[in-house]
């Protein structure tokens, strides 16, 4: 058995899951597929961009297990990078406004890491105002 805290990424519902691994991929509040990946990722391939003063993009596409794709961008410069899109199912999230993607799937860790870029940002910076 399983017990998940997940979020959907369309409507915002937030929701417990207990039973079998995968969950469903589905939100019960509005049936959008927009939601964590199911198990985990397998990465189908990658695509990296670099300019010649550094700065860099990398795209990466997985699949989650319910077959749901995943791309995740990260622009980067040298070895420090940053999320700055993320679609789920073909949907645009916006990864700066969710907490969920507090941090990549490993995989997709490790398939940006493989491209020399350690260390990405995946939360916003918390704006304080008063």
């Amino acid at each position: 058995m399983t017990a998940l805290t997940l979020q959907c990424y369309r409507c915002g519902a937030e929701y417990d899951y207990i039973g079998t691994s995968p969950h469903p991929a589905r939100c019960p509040a509005c049936a959008s597929s927009c939601v964590p990946p199911a198990g985990s990722l397998t990465v189908v391939n990658s695509v990296h961009w670099e300019s010649a003063n550094g700065l860099s993009k990398v795209w990466v596409h997985a699949t989650d297990e319910r077959d749901r794709p995943f791309e995740f961008e990260v622009a980067a410069h040298g070895d420090c990078g940053k999320l700055v899109a993320v679609k789920v199912d073909g949907v645009s999230t916006d990864p700066q406004t969710e907490p969920s993607l507090e941090r990549l799937p490993e995989a997709v860790t490790a398939e940006i890491a493989a491209l020399g870029i350690d260390d990405v940002e995946t939360t916003r910076m918390k704006n304080s105002k008063r």
